[in-house]
């Protein structure tokens, strides 16, 4: 009996899937001519994701989208501004809830950057702890739901819209900082202050960064590092591991 009912729906599978196939293909093809969005993959890669979160962004009014360097990004991927604040965003493609460390780096990030919000995206959700640190330091928090809600929000107006060329990412934000350390010989909180006008909170955040991965010693009495490479090449190789 069973094996008759299998044969009989066995047209509807088919019908099934042809259907599939056809709505798969008529999506592919309008969003190519009109510019939609894509559903999230989620076997997407990291940088992948990224990519995915900056023409949401834009597409939802965000100026000045770009993707910070991978390596020595201060926790923040993505820069932007919107109605006159400035964004600095963390992006989180994660299989599970995402966890209180992404509110940390954000947050720190942001002073770096010294942006007016910060916000954790992700494709998943936010344990309670992550929510509640959030809350406390001011972070936004963007789950799945709401990244999905905004792409939504920008097909309903992408008639006709073209993309704008895969953004690379900029120079790396440690070169300024290296390029001043070695043409100085030393490191400084007065230092970086008076040749990249960085704020003193800034400076001392850069040089504990530095310090964290071994590219400088502690400071001496008069707030002196040593520094530990000898080339920008060195450095950013330290950097990334």
């Amino acid at each position: 009996m069973k094996i008759v009912k299998f044969i009989v729906m066995i047209p509807f599978y088919i019908i099934k899937f042809i259907m599939k196939v056809i709505m798969f293909i008529f999506k592919m093809i309008f969003g190519w001519l009109f510019g939609w969005i894509p559903d999230l993959d989620e076997r997407m890669s990291g940088e992948a994701f990224e990519e995915y979160v900056c023409e949401v962004l834009r597409r939802n009014g965000y100026k000045h989208v770009e993707l910070t360097k991978r390596s020595g990004d201060y926790g923040i991927d993505i820069l932007a501004d919107y109605k006159g604040e400035s964004y600095a965003f963390q992006c989180k493609l994660y299989q599970k809830p995402v966890g209180v460390a992404a509110v940390q780096q954000v947050y720190s990030g942001c002073q770096y950057y010294e942006c007016d919000q910060a916000i954790v995206v992700t494709n998943n959700r936010f344990t309670a702890q992550a929510k509640a640190l959030a809350q406390s330091n001011g972070v936004t928090l963007w789950d799945g739901q709401y990244l999905d809600s905004l792409k939504r929000k920008a097909n309903a107006h992408s008639l006709f819209h073209f993309r704008k060329p895969q953004i690379e990412r900029p120079i790396d934000p440690y070169k300024s900082v290296i390029d001043v350390l070695l043409e100085a010989g030393y490191a400084s909180v007065d230092l970086l202050v008076e040749q990249l006008s960085f704020s003193e909170e800034k400076a001392f955040y850069v040089l504990e960064d530095l310090e964290f991965h071994d590219l400088i010693s502690p400071s001496d009495h008069l707030g002196i590092h040593e520094l530990y490479f000898l080339s920008y090449e060195e450095a950013s190789e330290q950097l990334i591991n």
